[in-house]
């Protein structure tokens, strides 16, 4: 895609990505768990802790899962606003950086473009993290509190796009984390 003055390419690196990720767990980790263990306690996030600890073979594998889920929630509510559907959308893995992808190769509004950015972590995250404090569930906190982490490479590309028009079109960047922003481009 050539460069005009109506289009404005936004990346962030994949390794800045991973450690602004990783840095993000502070706050959400402060934010999540003081309130907690401030209306709960202690106890719950001790005992959730042993429960994952215990059962490391078992997070594991679902930490997997949930990876896939993650990628696949990006997926699916891109395809529904992408013309072509699930045939516009690739995945893999950027195995310098162990990093799984979603890929929309089609146009988007840019509501449609951060809908499908924040779904994986509204749904894997911050829906497990309302559930903990309604079940005072210790290691539903500590695995909601990682999978908001993990979906902060995303939230960061999303706020990026706040500072376009809502008119703008969006294309998910082919081969980085980020996006192109077209101003004299339509989606239907």
């Amino acid at each position: 895609m050539n460069s005009t003055e109506y289009q404005f390419e936004e990346v962030i690196p994949v390794g800045k990505a991973n450690l602004l990720s990783f840095l993000l767990l502070i706050p959400i980790v402060l934010i999540a768990v003081i309130p907690f263990v401030i209306l709960f306690g202690t106890s719950p996030l001790v005992s959730g802790f042993n429960t994952l600890q215990n059962n490391l073979l078992v997070v594991l594998a679902g930490l997997l899962v949930l990876i896939v889920i993650h990628e696949g929630l990006h997926g699916i509510t891109w395809a529904f606003f992408a013309k072509t559907g699930l045939k516009s959308i690739s995945f893999g893995i950027k195995w310098a950086y162990l990093t799984p992808y979603c890929h929309c190769n089609e146009p988007l509004k840019r509501k449609h473009y951060i809908l499908g950015g924040i779904m994986p972590g509204l749904v894997t995250g911050i829906i497990p993290l309302i559930v903990s404090y309604i079940n005072a569930n210790g290691w539903l906190l500590l695995v909601s509190v990682f999978l908001i982490a993990t979906a902060g490479g995303d939230f960061l590309v999303l706020f990026r796009t706040l500072k376009y028009p809502s008119t703008y079109i969006f294309f998910d960047h082919p081969t980085e984390i980020g996006f192109i922003a077209n101003k004299n481009h339509s989606v239907s």
